[in-house]
Order: structure tokens, then sequence, then C-alpha cells
């Protein structure tokens, strides 16, 4: 892990621009902190690598009590809608000021982690204090890795948890896990049918679209298989792709070039582009550059147009330095 950061409960802003023009916030599940879940060897790649890719993104990581006697015990005052309710007051914290009360955030989760971001947003709903800005209102996007969306099916969420035990150390198991596991957790159901719902409904003409990623593990877990499987990890109607590794393993880099990175990337790198764009005031003859997911090498800092050789289907293209030269951008009349 890190050495310079440390695990912990609440929010803490591990990166910071001068000019910022989108918070980014990571959420871990079960088992999980706010930095170990993130990290590989001594890469905790939110601030290792992606400050570096999103220079313009304020980024976050929030912690909170992970183990699964604490998440699932019916008598917990931290369970998934509590754990919701201390994340959006720790991001109403950090988003108090007229600069960051409305700016564009986005969301990158792990397993059950995704759960808890998917009850605050829902949470938010309810807030209706004058001079308050609902998270909900200004969430732009969402990345789960490994999110299990079960929906009303008590027996997958049984099954679900109790292959997440398996992924623990003994002492963080409570002994009546199992007998809870086969009582109705009306809590998550209720989630797994509502949040759906509202994702859907943010997708309508005159909504302010919300862009979702589901990533999936390709690889089992050594004697437990795949822990979230594919259908489980999907929202019908939103993009899904693999991440070649296992349920841990899926969120853990430690290279610019490693090939899950590149993935995860590409759509937050997407994302921010756009909120980018958005957020430029255009003059008549200012140049627009149009995003293409394609993915170039890394470059140098010093502005070049791309080489005839490297056009894309014969369109003029040039690289956008701003954003490390990760991608190529179309150059177009406005």
């Amino acid at each position: 892990m890190a050495s310079e950061f440390k695990d912990g409960t609440g929010a803490e802003t591990i990166y910071k621009p001068d000019h910022a023009i989108v918070d980014i916030c990571f959420i871990h599940g079960l088992g999980g902190g706010r930095i170990s879940t993130w990290s590989k060897g001594d890469v905790f790649w939110p601030y290792h690598l992606l400050a570096k890719d999103i220079p313009e993104a304020r980024i976050m990581t929030w912690g909170y009590k992970a183990d699964v006697a604490h998440f699932l015990s019916p008598t917990s005052t931290n369970r998934v809608k509590d754990h919701a309710k201390s994340l959006l007051n720790a991001l109403s914290a950090l988003r108090n000021s007229p600069e960051t009360s409305r700016r564009p955030i986005m969301f990158v989760t792990h397993s059950l982690g995704g759960l808890v971001c998917a009850q605050s947003l829902l949470e938010s709903l309810f807030i209706d204090a004058a001079g308050v800005e609902r998270l909900s209102d200004h969430t732009s996007a969402l990345a789960f890795m490994g999110t299990p969306f079960e929906g009303s099916d008590t027996t997958k969420w049984s099954n679900l948890f109790k292959r997440l035990s398996q992924l623990l150390p003994i002492g963080e198991v409570n002994k009546n896990l199992l007998d809870y596991l086969r009582t109705d957790s009306h809590e998550l159901k209720i989630l797994g049918e509502d949040f759906p719902k509202w994702l859907n409904n943010r997708q309508t003409p005159g909504e302010r679209r919300v862009q979702v990623i589901c990533f999936f593990e390709e690889l089992p877990t050594y004697g437990i298989g795949h822990v979230v499987p594919r259908e489980s990890a999907q929202i019908a109607g939103h993009e899904s792709l693999s991440l070649p590794d296992n349920h841990v393993g899926i969120c853990k880099f430690d290279n610019f070039q490693d090939p899950k990175y590149k993935i995860v990337l590409s759509y937050l790198m997407k994302w921010a582009l756009e909120i980018r764009e958005g957020s430029r005031v255009q003059s008549p003859q200012t140049v627009k550059y149009q995003y293409l997911s394609i993915p170039v090498q890394r470059l140098t800092s010093k502005k070049e147009p791309i080489h005839p050789s490297e056009r894309y289907y014969g369109q003029e293209l040039w690289r956008d330095t701003n954003w490390a030269g990760q991608f190529l951008l179309q150059k177009r009349a406005h």
C-alpha cells in the first residue's frame, strides 16, 4: 500500500488542482479500505496514475467500517443506508462552496461500495433544503467494478454474501452471518430495484444524463469462483465490460501500461473530456475537438499534429497535450 496514504474512515482529498472541473470519488467495498482497495504494491493508482492522466480532476477517496459483521448485522447502525448517509455528509462538507457545490462528480466503486454509492444518490433525492445542492443532480458518471445488482432475488443475495465472506479473514465474519443470510435482506432488495429505475429515468429527454459502465470480473477467484458473476454485475440498458482479473484484482493497477487501467481510464477520460468541453466558453472561431476512443502511446508535452501515417481513416487528428497525450482528438471547425 502507498506509504504516504493510510486507510481510515471519512473522505480524504488526495489530489486537488488549482482549477478543477470535475470531482472523482472512490468508494471501496467489504473488507477493503479507502487506500488499500485501490493500491497494488506501493502504487495507489488514483494518485500515482490517474491524477497525472486527468490533472483537472479533484480526486477523493472515502472510507467506512467495511467488515461483514458491521455491514450485515440486523442490529448494526452501520448498514448500507447508514453508510450512504455518512457518504452524503462527507461529500457535502467537501462540496460546500459556491465553486464546488454544483461541480460535476463521478464515482468509481468496487463491490458493495457501489451499493453504498447507489443508496447515497437515492437518499440525496429527499434533500429539500434551500441553498443545498443534491448530489444526485450533479452526478455525471458512475463506474461500478464488480458491484452486484441482484434486484429482488433473496437467494441470489444470500449466495453473493456467502462468496464475499470467503474472501475475508475468519475473524471478520460474524458467527451469525449465515443465519442472517437466510433471511430476507429487505433493504438491499429495494435498492436493487429502485436504483436502476432512477438511473433509467435520468436517461430520458430533459434530464441530465448519467453515464454508466459496469465492469465485471473475467477470472474466477481460487476456491470460490466468480464472486460477482457477469449477470449480477450488469444493469439492464447500460454498458458492461469485463476486466481481465478476479474480484479483488479488477480494481488494482500499478503502472500506466496495465491493460485494466487503460480500459478504466478510457471511460474516465472520455467523461472528463465531455465535462471539459461542456464547460468551455466557445468563441465563433474556436476549434473544437471531438473525442475518439483511440489509445496512443504516452507522449511528450510538445504540441504537434498527428503524422499523416497516423491519421484515422484519413481524418485530421491532433494530440491534446493537456491530457497527457493519451488519446487522439479529431480537429473540426465550430
